[in-house]
């Protein structure tokens, strides 16, 4: 951990002595966009679905703060942000809800761009717990799960309204498992806006992810979304309706040996 936070502070004073010019809390994602069929970007929202004959759904409580940006000689941009999220599942049964499990993300991303090509390299750390509404029903107590870890990930933009990104993450420090690499790749497609309202632009969207991770064998993990965008006229704020299709080994830290396979629908919210 001590190495993990050293290196941060190294990017944070070489980016300051190398800014040509900057701006202090920016929007988060002008120089590097989320990855939107990622489980793990950072969001609000929630969704639905069945699952082992259950209803299920997930909630995000997350955000990226941006903190500074700047430009150097060339035409690069720069921009380090701060990102932390609670990730969760609860079963759904009636008045009866159970917490099942909650996973804890905190991200130190820094990124770059230049022209229709941008670049994201991002310190974490992920913990996972399990609910204790699971533990009563199952007298399961789970295991330490604690991982950091450094993600490159490479985005291109061919057109103006697909993305296409690849990227490999390597674990510092993992608990319990020993197995440190995962891949990743992925699409994105977006139209132009629909319709003629200023104040409430509608766009459609669809996007692929897929990971590979050593921990699972290089299982493929794949989850598909596609929906309506709709923004709010003069700033930067969002919110998506979607649908979308999940297959491979489970998102959450506690159960990623387990292989699920659901369609849900949701919505999130873009700050």
């Amino acid at each position: 951990m001590r190495g993990l936070w050293a290196a941060a502070a190294l990017l944070l004073i070489s980016h300051a002595r190398a800014a040509a010019s900057s701006g202090m809390f920016p929007e988060s994602e002008r120089v590097f966009q989320r990855l939107e069929a990622d489980p793990r970007r950072m969001r609000i929202g929630a969704s639905y679905y069945r699952l082992d004959g259950q209803n299920r759904s997930d909630i995000a409580l997350g955000h990226s703060w941006g903190m500074t940006r700047w430009t150097t000689p060339g035409g690069w941009s720069w921009q380090w942000n701060i990102e932390g999220m609670a990730y969760s599942r609860f079963t759904i049964s009636g008045s009866l809800n159970s917490f099942e499990t909650v996973d804890f993300a905190g991200n130190l991303p820094i990124a770059v761009s230049r022209g229709k090509f941008s670049a994201r390299a991002m310190l974490f750390h992920e913990s996972s717990h399990l609910g204790d509404d699971y533990i009563r029903r199952t007298n399961d107590q789970g295991f330490r799960y604690s991982i950091d870890g450094l993600r490159l990930t490479l985005s291109a933009r061919p057109t103006a309204w697909a993305r296409l990104y690849c990227g490999a993450t390597y674990l510092l420090h993992t608990i319990p498992d020993p197995a440190r690499k995962a891949v990743q790749a992925g699409g994105e497609m977006t139209s132009r806006v629909l319709g003629r309202s200023k104040r409430y632009p509608l766009r459609l969207f669809a996007a692929e992810d897929l990971q590979f991770k050593e921990a699972v064998g290089y299982g493929p993990s794949s989850r598909t979304i596609a929906g309506v965008d709709v923004g709010f006229d003069g700033v930067p704020r969002s919110m998506r309706l979607f649908v979308g299709r999940f297959e491979g080994y489970s998102s959450f830290g506690q159960l990623y040996r387990r292989h699920e396979s659901f369609t849900d629908i949701g919505l999130s919210l873009h700050f």
